[in-house]
């Protein structure tokens, strides 16, 4: 059984303040097909992710910076053997010169909007925007395509270059920045504010993640997008999605 499973659902400070799923690791997320499991992410909370991916195969990065790429070399010592490391070249280089050099982590560049094969899975990068000039960090979104069911997930995101907008048409399964909850924030989308075009880009189910504290307690923040449409929800961490085969 295919699944996407959430292993965190927090901003870059994540929220251990709460219980339960109010409880938020730093964003990452798996996403499996036969025997692959392609990780989202490598976190500063990755020994306490990586017991439930049980397995990793590959690895994608959304952007540089730690709360999305500081666990990398806690992976790269993890794993038994050498494992791609997708990313475009321009996040590659980042990577690679603020958490390498690597043992087993293999750099293999992705062209933003090319599929590549990652096992039982396709993967296909494409370019958001949290901040501009020159001085902004490359970010990127990703698409898991296993022959039937797409998944786009995009933790990190203000602003969706025309170029990217098909990648939010269209999936099984749309995972999308929710940081600012109601309101778009200097470098994050808002979950309310956006709903509804989500929904109208013809996507079977929305789940928000990278949610901060402006959300209200978990079950507040669920019944309120279920009201907008029921196609909606709220992740918590560990949520598993079955996509089927």
């Amino acid at each position: 059984m295919a699944y996407f499973q959430f292993l965190g659902t927090g901003p870059s400070t994540p929220i251990t303040d709460g219980t339960g799923r109010n409880y938020r690791r730093r964003s990452s997320a798996l996403a499996q097909h036969i025997s692959s499991y392609v990780l989202i992410d490598v976190t500063h909370d990755f020994d306490e992710q990586v017991e439930r991916a049980l397995s990793v195969t590959a690895v994608v990065c959304t952007n540089p910076s730690r709360d999305a790429a500081g666990g990398l070399g806690n992976l790269d010592r993890w794993v038994d053997s050498s494992i791609p490391l997708f990313a475009p070249e321009d996040l590659a280089k980042e990577l690679v010169s603020r958490y390498g050099p690597f043992s087993k982590l293999a750099v293999t560049h992705l062209e933003p909007g090319v599929p590549m094969a990652a096992g039982d899975l396709t993967v296909t990068a494409f370019k958001v925007e949290t901040s501009s000039g020159d001085s902004a960090l490359p970010t990127y979104g990703y698409q898991f395509d296993n022959g039937k069911k797409k998944v786009t997930y995009a933790s990190d995101v203000k602003v969706i270059p025309i170029e990217s907008e098909p990648f939010f048409h269209g999936n099984e399964l749309l995972v999308v920045d929710a940081a600012g909850w109601d309101k778009d924030l200097p470098t994050h989308r808002g979950a309310l504010n956006h709903l509804a075009d989500y929904i109208a880009w013809d996507n079977e189910r929305v789940i928000f993640t990278h949610i901060g504290r402006s959300a209200p307690p978990h079950t507040v923040a669920s019944s309120t997008v279920r009201r907008v449409s029921h196609k909606a929800e709220v992740a918590y961490d560990f949520m598993k999605i079955p996509l089927g085969r």
